[in-house]
């Protein structure tokens, strides 16, 4: 995150963004003095109960949604496979590959407050994502699949 935050603090016509936060919150924790403040919510391959949040929609998720602002923009990016079946199996988590999967998660993410469309991405997509772990994971030999999901913030 510092190399971002580095980034973003030059001045605009190097890239720099003026406006921007960041931070680090447990999700057990969120929204607090948060509450509506972001225009835009990104979750890259995120881990134990922020990865629960947002493959299994319940209050978890209804915490992140409330960190936005109304028509904020939203990105979650997300995997796991068969090495981590363990991990996957603990937390509840369901398994990838359906289509059903994804029209169940658009509506379940509705009812937390947001608009989005969720699909599988491919792992060439995962590995253009600016992450180091993104890519590990995108080239990992492991059966890993890897759902992307963006919309909007309604509540």
């Amino acid at each position: 995150m510092s190399d971002v935050s580095r980034r973003a603090s030059r001045k605009a016509a190097r890239g720099g963004v003026p406006n921007v936060l960041f931070g680090r919150l447990s999700l057990e924790e969120a929204p607090g003095d948060l509450i509506g403040l972001a225009d835009v919510l990104t979750v890259l391959f995120p881990w134990g109960s922020l990865l629960r949040a947002v493959a299994c929609p319940d209050a978890g998720l209804r915490k992140l949604a409330a960190l936005g602002k109304h028509d904020g923009r939203i990105h979650f990016l997300y995997g796991y496979g068969s090495r981590e079946s363990a991990v996957v199996k603990e937390l509840g988590l369901p398994e990838l590959g359906n289509d059903d999967l994804l029209s169940h998660l658009e509506r379940e993410y509705a009812a937390s407050g947001l608009q989005v469309e969720a699909h599988y991405a491919a792992r060439e997509y995962v590995a253009s994502v600016e992450s180091t772990w993104g890519k590990k994971l995108a080239f990992s030999p492991s059966a890993r699949a890897f759902v992307e999901i963006r919309g909007t913030v309604q509540q």
